[in-house]
């Protein structure tokens, strides 16, 4: 059986829906190379003993993550030039796509291109934040997805979202039906299953490279309108200077739009500290170093962030919006979304639990954050190809 991945999402911004792409993809070839050296792999009619091939499809370069498998007999890779995001996911990937000979095309970050023919076609959906959030959006994004996803309802064979929030969203918009749409969650990566704790003189050289307090609480994704950040720093501005809250905020991640305000805000009164993108292996110390992790985002349709926190024995207070509480489970201090008021409370109500109360919820943290592998979602993924080629 062969297989076409589309990766060229990898080379542009770097957030949850391309991470979910590569470990998709990793975990997909993880676990052929097992079934190969296991002589368990099932045979599938019309291939080569049930043998896998991935044609993985990259633009500019080959993302780092794959270079270990050059030379691999069973994985082959498509170097696409571009540069002009619109223009090369919508003419130039279909053009090449469309020369490909395979069993099976993959889109795990973005929609399926318009302009592709072939049949056999799996593409993701996320979230349906271009219908249930559009003002977070920029309005040609939010016509373009619309598009995109009205198009792939009607020409890909399968759908893959990321929760049941996300599939029931796209059932009653796009009228889909439930048999065409498969959950494969998000999977925590390999990089946070190891509980090990980082060593003193890491977190200090970590602390200094982003300019970290001594302690803090800490929000982690893009700096965008609907991760609603501007929200809890105003909640925790207001009660900094109030003398309710003595703990600093940090506020991390890649800069994306309309984030002036949020900018200016975080200037006043040096409680705020504003990183940038954190580099993947100092996420699981920069977590480690929090007192608490908060998640105040408007809209998710899963929300990585605070699992990954949770796997690093941190206790996360999240908004009770979309997915989240279905992925976090009862594992988490939530408020109302968008709730000021609430917010502040939930704060408060973290400030004042004592050690058994955040020890339960620690705990409940971890067990939660592990229910999701990557090698499990991918293996669902894998029956339902074999099944259906």
């Amino acid at each position: 059986m062969r297989i076409v991945i589309d990766l060229t999402s990898l080379d542009d911004n770097f957030t949850g829906i391309e991470r979910y792409a590569l470990n998709m993809t990793l975990a997909l070839i993880r676990l052929n190379r097992a079934e190969a050296r296991s002589g368990q792999k099932e045979s599938t009619a019309g291939t080569d003993g049930g043998r896998m091939e991935f044609e993985l499809v990259f633009k500019n370069k080959v993302f780092p993550d794959f270079q270990l498998f050059s030379g691999d007999p069973d994985i082959h890779f498509h170097v696409l030039k571009g540069c002009r995001k619109l223009a090369f996911n919508q003419w130039r990937l279909p053009r090449y796509l469309n020369r490909l000979k395979a069993d099976a095309f993959l889109f795990f970050a973005f929609p399926m291109p318009v302009l592709l023919r072939k049949k056999h076609v799996y593409g993701t959906i996320h979230d349906m934040g271009c219908w249930d959030c559009p003002e977070t959006m920029k309005r040609q994004m939010v016509w373009y997805f619309r598009l995109s996803y009205r198009c792939m309802a009607r020409c890909a064979d399968r759908i893959l979202t990321v929760s049941e929030f996300s599939r029931d969203r796209i059932r009653d918009i796009l009228k889909i039906k439930k048999e065409k749409i498969l959950i494969t969650y998000n999977g925590i990566p390999e990089l946070f299953r190891c509980e090990k704790q980082a060593a003193p003189e890491e977190f200090a050289h970590i602390r200094e490279k982003y300019g970290l307090p001594d302690e803090y609480y800490l929000c982690l994704s893009t700096l965008e309108p609907r991760k609603n950040m501007l929200l809890l720093l105003n909640v925790c501005l207001k009660l900094y200077r109030q003398g309710r809250l003595k703990t600093k905020l940090v506020l991390a991640g890649r800069k994306g739009w309309k984030i002036e305000e949020l900018l200016a805000q975080a200037k006043q009164d040096g409680m705020v500290t504003v990183t940038g993108f954190i580099e993947d292996e100092d996420l699981p110390a920069v977590y480690q170093m929090a007192r608490c992790f908060v998640f105040p985002s408007l809209y998710e349709g899963f929300g990585i962030p605070p699992l990954e926190a949770m796997s690093q024995k941190v206790p996360v207070i999240a908004s009770d919006s979309s997915s989240l509480p279905e992925i976090l489970g009862d594992a988490a201090f939530y408020f109302k979304n968008n709730d000021e008021q609430d917010l502040e409370r939930a704060i408060l109500e973290f400030e004042q639990a004592d050690e058994d109360c955040l020890a339960r919820k620690t705990e409940a943290g971890r067990k939660r954050s592990a229910a999701f592998c990557c090698e499990t979602e991918a293996a669902k993924l894998l029956e339902a190809l074999r099944r259906e080629l």
